[in-house]
């Protein structure tokens, strides 16, 4: 029996690794349980690490740390406390592979505690670029894992360059990145739940703060908040990460829905069914989030991505980018609800997606990995000299 610990910080990377979890779960030769860790663990972002339980996984520990506070100092601290929990808790459990998806700092964390440690690591989503400090975060993972499985050729191609083997590199397409079975409720179900009317389609805020520019945190999502508070749709408004700024943004969210009977702070949501649905049945989502790289374009539901959060992502052609001006947000908005011609463009992308079965692709690696690997010291493979 193969031990596989998945260290999980947040909804936002529990929701697309969920059905790898099940399909590793429902392996007989594969043991996988969560050590749950950061916004999981706080109830201001409602004790997600419920929802894994709820789901039928084993928690292997609850490792808290996160410092008090909203800065990037108090950001960079929680790292440490991570680590430092982590480390304990990985010594007790003893997995025979720590799995870790994305570019967050719990699962840098985890994944240098596991290498400490001499277990292997296995990274998920690795090779991709984004327009923050997830890149770096990213990247360091990307050295200290043993084994990557990133999501198309090109992030492969990505990690190679960084001199990782490319026999370690297999592509496995993205997780999580088909939610359509996952929208359980319909539409009159949603308005129903956060009694909003029908009549108009909803417009959905998933605005997360970004690090180069937390000094500037207030006033950007101030600019997305003007620019939907004269709308007559209701607005609904998603947690923020937390991230330095995250709180932040939420107070100024709670701010704009005490003011404007439209608008309202959506609690943290209960299961990834009624994300899922909240996202399908939107008329737009407007913010910096991944859902609107990832579980947006398989549902076809338009986006307004605003900034540089996700710059370098793919899909971005079929977004509507736009800077934190409430002018340009609002008229992207509108074009959004009302373009037929990018409505049709959206819809045409959408269904050529490449839907990849990541679930059976990554059982199947870790079924082959060698557990050895972590005993012995990773090389550096320089590409090849290309003679001019």
């Amino acid at each position: 029996m193969i031990k596989v610990l998945y260290v999980s910080g947040s909804r936002a990377d529990y929701g697309p690794v969920r059905n790898v979890l099940k399909a590793i779960n429902n392996h007989a030769e594969l043991d996988v349980s969560v050590l749950v860790t950061g916004m999981h663990l706080d109830r201001l972002h409602g004790e997600t690490w419920q929802e894994i339980a709820n789901d039928g996984f084993k928690i292997a520990e609850r490792v808290p740390g996160r410092a008090l506070g909203d800065s990037l100092t108090e950001m960079a601290a929680s790292i440490g406390s991570y680590l430092n929990g982590m480390s304990y808790a990985i010594s007790r459990i003893q997995p025979n592979i720590i799995l870790v998806l994305g570019d967050r700092g719990e699962q840098l964390a985890g994944s240098m505690a596991g290498v400490f440690h001499n277990i292997v690591v296995v990274h998920l989503c690795g090779g991709s670029i984004s327009g923050s400090i997830d890149d770096s975060i990213r990247h360091a993972i990307t050295k200290f894992a043993h084994y990557h499985l990133p999501a198309s050729e090109e992030h492969a191609n990505r990690i190679v360059q960084m001199g990782e083997d490319p026999e370690r590199v297999r592509v496995v397409g993205l997780p999580g990145n088909d939610i359509r079975s996952d929208v359980q409720f319909t539409y009159e179900q949603v308005c129903t739940k956060f009694n909003i009317s029908i009549d108009k389609p909803y417009i959905l805020v998933v605005q997360h703060p970004v690090t180069f520019t937390q000094n500037e945190v207030g006033q950007q999502i101030k600019e997305t908040l003007e620019a939907v508070r004269g709308l007559k749709n209701p607005i609904l408004l998603s947690n923020p990460n937390d991230d330095a700024g995250g709180r932040m943004i939420l107070a100024k969210m709670g701010k704009y829905a005490t003011e404007c009977s439209n608008m309202q702070v959506l609690p943290p949501l209960s299961s990834r069914e009624l994300f899922a649905s909240v996202m399908a049945h939107s008329g737009v989502i407007v913010g910096n989030s991944s859902a609107g790289i990832v579980e947006a374009m398989s549902l076809g539901v338009p986006v307004v991505n605003i900034g540089d959060r996700q710059r370098g992502r793919e899909h971005l052609a079929c977004l509507i980018n736009v800077g934190y001006d409430r002018i340009e947000i609002r008229k992207a908005i509108e074009v959004a609800l009302l373009d037929e011609k990018y409505r049709s463009r959206l819809t045409d992308f959408s269904a050529k997606m490449l839907i990849t079965d990541t679930p059976s692709e990554v059982v199947k690696f870790l079924l082959s990995v060698d557990l050895g690997v972590s005993l012995r010291p990773k090389t550096f493979v320089d590409l090849p000299v290309v003679s001019s």
